[in-house]
């Protein structure tokens, strides 16, 4: 509605009945209220943003006599050109811009310099683990020629060990047991192979005595099939013993047979250093004889014929290992040495004696002496009592007759072997001979020996060895 509707409407709601005095001032409310809106009106063009209205007296919950707000118009909408972006280059750090500047020569030489270094990198890692591989391969190489020799017992010090396997050992056991006295090198390998043979619970308890230079299956020999309660023989065997005899005695003495013996003596090898050095003919009657050195010494009962060989082994190659060098001076090799300490032990009782026999033979020895054959009646005695009664076949005692008989037309020179087992006089005796002119001896009953250099000489002490017997024999 206008202004004048809107008056209009005041006016119609005035009482009829109010007093005239009032008209005066209606007059005026209506100059108010007219000029209230014309200046309503005026504001309103004036200052476009009112934030609060001016109340009237009349007061509604909605001003319903307010006039709308004028229709504004729907702006079209604004479209807004974007301007084209430059791109601001960015600043570099300077350590890139110090990069970017070096020229191409530096950048090759760096590259040239990395090359170099992931070469020799390259290289380093193929040399470590090439020596990784080797290492590894020589370990192993080792390991099993350590196995090899241990197993065979092959190049292995000889020295007696006794040792004792308690009840109820294991195998790993016996293994620590042989490892620390020296019987073994490779406990690991020793058990593996037992329990190959099938050799871990035969091994029986028990004290045995075992040389260090055994190898597996001879020490599986010794500790299976044992008693375990043993009674311990002494014995002392003399100088000058063929193995017959010893074989004998330790028959006698509950050692192990004598047939056993025997057969061990002519098979067995030991793998000692010397025996490359003893003689190799085939008519040699036993294989170890003069290299079981006499001494005294303590066997076990029952004991296996190797065991018992290995205490006079060892004990002979003790002994000799001084003597090489001598034997150089001399030379002579070990099996002439003992040879003929063998016929000088077999011939004399006394140092003294020994050395002037020694000294005979030496003499005969010598190249040019004229007297080549040492005619001594002791070579033929070994033929009669040692072999000759045990081989039947003839030619074959014809040949062994020629081995060993030093007299002319058989043996030129020592016998082919030894013909018994020497002590250490004998033995030094025959490396340190009297120094003498003899080249004859003759003994009487009584033991006395006469020397002699000529034939004459020694033709007249055999008629005095002669008289003295048969004074002896008249006595009787």
């Amino acid at each position: 509605m206008n202004n004048k509707e809107f008056e209009d409407f005041f006016k119609d709601l005035e009482p009829k009945d109010a007093p005239e005095t009032k008209d005066a001032s209606a007059a005026d409310e209506d100059l108010v209220f007219s000029s209230f809106f014309e200046d309503a009106t005026t504001k309103a063009k004036k200052e476009p943003e009112v934030k609060k209205a001016v109340k009237s007296d009349f007061e509604f919950e909605d001003d319903i006599f307010a006039p709308p707000p004028p229709e504004e118009e729907e702006e079209p909408p604004v479209v807004v050109k974007k301007a084209p972006v430059r791109e601001v280059p960015k600043k570099e750090p300077e350590k890139k811009k110090a990069t970017e500047q070096l020229n191409e020569e530096e950048i090759e030489r760096r590259k040239k310099r990395k090359r170099r270094y992931n070469t020799a990198y390259n290289w380093l890692i193929t040399v470590i683990w090439v020596s990784a591989v080797l290492a590894v391969s020589v370990f192993i190489a080792s390991f099993a020629l350590s196995s090899i020799n241990d197993l065979v017992g092959f190049s292995k010090e000889s020295r007696e060990v006794e040792i004792t396997i308690p009840e109820g050992a294991t195998l790993s056991d016996v293994a620590d047991i042989l490892e620390a006295n020296g019987i073994i090198d490779e406990p690991f390998t020793f058990e593996v192979y037992a329990m190959v043979k099938d050799m871990e619970s035969r091994l029986a308890p028990g004290t045995y005595t075992l040389n260090s230079n055994l190898g597996y299956d001879q020490i599986f020999q010794e500790l299976k099939s044992k008693e375990t309660a043993k009674n311990v023989v002494t014995l002392t065997f003399q100088e000058g013993m063929t193995i017959s005899e010893i074989a004998a005695r330790l028959e006698e003495n509950g050692v192990c047979s004598y047939d056993e013996f025997i057969a061990a003596v002519d098979t067995e090898v030991f793998e000692y250093e010397f025996e490359t050095m003893m003689g190799t003919s085939e008519y040699i009657y036993h294989k170890w004889e003069g290299y079981l050195f006499p001494d005294t010494y303590e066997f076990y009962t029952n004991s296996t014929p190797r065991s018992v060989m290995a205490k006079f082994i060892a004990n002979f190659n003790n002994k000799i290992s001084g003597y090489y060098v001598r034997m150089q001076e001399l030379g002579m090799s070990l099996e002439e040495v003992i040879t003929l300490a063998s016929v000088i032990q077999s011939e004399a009782g006394y140092v003294d004696d020994m050395r002037n026999v020694s000294s005979a033979f030496h003499n005969r020895l010598e190249e040019g002496s004229g007297l080549p054959y040492l005619q001594s009646d002791v070579t033929y005695f070994y033929y009669t009592d040692e072999i000759e009664p045990f081989v039947e076949d003839e030619a074959l005692l014809d040949a062994y007759l020629s081995a060993y008989y030093t007299y002319p037309d058989y043996r030129v020179g020592l016998p082919v072997g030894p013909i018994c087992n020497p002590g250490l006089n004998a033995i030094e005796a025959a490396l340190y001979p009297n120094d003498t002119n003899y080249y004859y001896f003759v003994t009487d009953k009584t033991g006395k020996f006469y020397f002699g250099r000529t034939q004459a000489e020694h033709d007249a002490n055999v008629a005095e060895a002669a008289r003295v017997n048969a004074s002896i024999e008249g006595g009787e």
